[in-house]
């Protein structure tokens, strides 16, 4: 399962020198391969590239779905450039890497078509553009995130400064190229969206929110063009909730702790609670909710600002909104 100490301290304390980081998982939702998924994704026809200078390394392609992130602890300094890169830039992303260029093209389209996603939702000023480094080796992916423990299971890691007012100030999104190899255009996809909605949130609100709703949401919006059905996405929520061993509560930062157990389902329930706050009150009102269970002090005191925020925002209160969204799960899970 993913790394235990990449996933989840808050970024409660803001400083310019700190790095907040966000980390995109693959894992159990291999299942939701499909053939279809193989196809190759389309490069931007806009894009424009700047010339390496050193060799490249071709991308395998894809062949699974990912599903999970998790968020965010403090991070190293500003890594070094990477070396031998060549740049794509697309209309709403920059994407640098020593991968060839027809890759970094593609992967250029997709990171477009995560900008305009996250902006159809996410209303908040911010940047609409994402910067996206895709290293050639795994050597090379642990030296610009400045890890060298196992992430043979990350997708991706967005990191980036925080500013004196707890804001990110420039956020981009590190492709691990062995994990993000294994995933179709889909999963790839997926990925990009997630973690641009990440550089969305920290971009224009500072602090955080409880982590169900901010990886809820990011999966949220990862998963708003798929087209495949909830319950196929939340399959091994659902298998939980069918053999009686389902969630009880909404998801508590320890649940997304991969040393505890397996985390797949705290990802999907988390992001089922926020699916239906979008489907009962629209996007407007889950971003509101969202700002409103934003702090910059404390985990507690965001849970204690998001049980306003059922209040005052939602109309209803954190008991009752449970009692719904576990109410949901048991439909969800019913046999068809």
């Amino acid at each position: 399962m993913p790394p235990t100490d990449l996933t989840l301290r808050m970024p409660w304390r803001t400083s310019r020198a700190r790095r907040a980081l966000a980390v995109t998982l693959v894992s159990s939702a291999l299942v939701l391969t499909s053939a279809c998924d193989r196809d190759a994704a389309t490069p931007a026809p806009s894009a424009t590239v700047a010339r390496p200078t050193g060799p490249e390394t071709a991308q395998p392609a894809p062949t699974a779905l990912p599903t999970l992130a998790a968020s965010p602890p403090a991070g190293a300094e500003s890594p070094s450039p990477l070396a031998g890169a060549r740049t794509v830039r697309g209309r709403a992303s920059t994407v640098t890497g020593t991968l060839d260029e027809a890759t970094l093209t593609a992967y250029a389209a997709m990171a477009d078509r995560a900008v305009a996603e996250v902006s159809k939702r996410w209303k908040r000023p911010w940047p609409r553009r994402v910067t996206v480094v895709a290293p050639g080796d795994a050597t090379a992916f642990r030296e610009q995130v400045g890890r060298a423990d196992d992430l043979g299971q990350v997708a991706a890691i967005t990191d980036g400064p925080v500013g004196a007012d707890g804001r990110a100030t420039g956020d981009r999104i590190v492709l691990n190229p062995d994990a993000f190899a294994r995933l179709t255009p889909e999963g790839r996809q997926f990925v990009l969206t997630h973690e641009s909605t990440h550089v969305a949130v920290r971009s224009s609100l500072a602090g955080a929110a409880p982590l169900w709703l901010t990886e809820g949401y990011a999966d949220h919006v990862g998963y708003a063009a798929s087209g495949r059905r909830k319950a196929d996405l939340a399959a091994p929520l659902l298998a939980e909730v069918r053999d009686g061993a389902g969630p009880r509560r909404l998801p508590t930062q320890a649940d997304f702790d991969p040393s505890q157990g397996e985390i797949a389902p705290s990802y999907l329930a988390s992001w089922l609670a926020v699916d239906l706050i979008a489907r009962r009150h629209g996007e407007a009102s889950l971003q509101r909710f969202h700002e409103a269970s934003t702090v910059t002090s404390s985990s507690a005191a965001a849970d204690t600002a998001m049980d306003r925020a059922f209040v005052d925002v939602l109309g209803t209160t954190r008991a009752a909104f449970t009692k719904a969204w576990l109410s949901e799960l048991n439909r969800l899970a019913a046999p068809r």
